[in-house]
């Protein structure tokens, strides 16, 4: 029996055409609500950036890739970043003038902003923050980063300098960077392990590289049918795209309304 249902956001409840739930997906998670079922948030995106959810009311948040996790409205787990990683990362921003966003527990940054990083903000509908020095991230906690870079220049450049943090990229031209031994399926066994449920008991969803671990990790691992083929390698169903209402489907083949 499903007793909790984790969703990433962009790609998998959101659609990157509308910008939004579908209201189609809307309706099936109030009646997973209204059947007991707790629902949660497991996602690359800090909570401060999480304003494309309806004013839907999840249970809770695994942010940032698992470094930062709320449930019920209190935090209950941070994991900021290797303090040398982090200097080593706005090291390289700086000496090679690559875009990135830091996040830390209460403020999102970014160092600069160009063409891409314009493009990639409209793209998941928010805003692009005002650029600000990355100097304090030196020594201030992170718990994220999110570095402009294709494949390329992220084998080239970052991943030499990074000795206790990990990628996970979810698009082409951007990934993120998060702690060593941190992923979507820590903050849920953190979460899951609060309300006595077993991971047996847990459903996930998602569409991008960020979410192999969760959907392994989950009783039921949901790739959505926009998933890129690898992450549908590791998940147990496959369901249509986000466009095509994916998440209704995978609920309605596992009968749980």
């Amino acid at each position: 029996m499903i007793k909790a249902i984790f969703f990433d956001i962009d790609g998998t409840l959101v659609s990157f055409n509308t910008h939004r739930i579908s209201e189609t997906t809307l309706d099936v998670l109030y009646r997973l609500k209204a059947g007991g079922v707790k629902l949660f948030i497991a996602s690359g995106r800090h909570l401060l950036i999480m304003d494309n959810l309806s004013g839907f009311p999840f249970d809770g948040y695994v942010c940032m890739n698992g470094s930062l996790v709320f449930d019920r409205g209190e935090m209950i787990y941070i994991h900021p970043m290797d303090r040398e990683d982090a200097a080593s990362v706005v090291d390289l921003t700086e000496r090679e003038n690559i875009p990135c966003v830091a996040f830390a527990e209460k403020e999102i940054v970014l160092n600069c902003r160009n063409e891409l990083t314009d493009r990639v903000f409209d793209m998941i509908h928010l805003p692009s923050p005002k650029p600000v020095s990355f100097a304090p991230f030196r020594e201030k906690p992170v718990c994220q980063f999110t570095i402009f870079v294709d494949k390329e220049k992220e084998e080239k450049y970052l991943l030499p300098v990074l000795k206790h943090s990990v990628t996970a990229r979810w698009h082409p031209e951007f990934t993120d960077i998060d702690p060593e031994n941190i992923s979507k399926a820590e903050g849920i066994a953190r979460i899951i392990a609060r309300y006595g449920i077993r991971r047996e008991e847990v459903m996930a969803f998602g569409d991008g590289g960020n979410d192999i671990e969760m959907i392994e990790y989950a009783g039921i691992g949901v790739a959505m049918g926009n998933a890129v083929p690898e992450v549908q390698s590791h998940a147990d169903y496959v369901t249509s795209t986000v466009d095509d209402e994916g998440i209704a489907a995978a609920v309605r083949h596992f009968g749980l309304l």
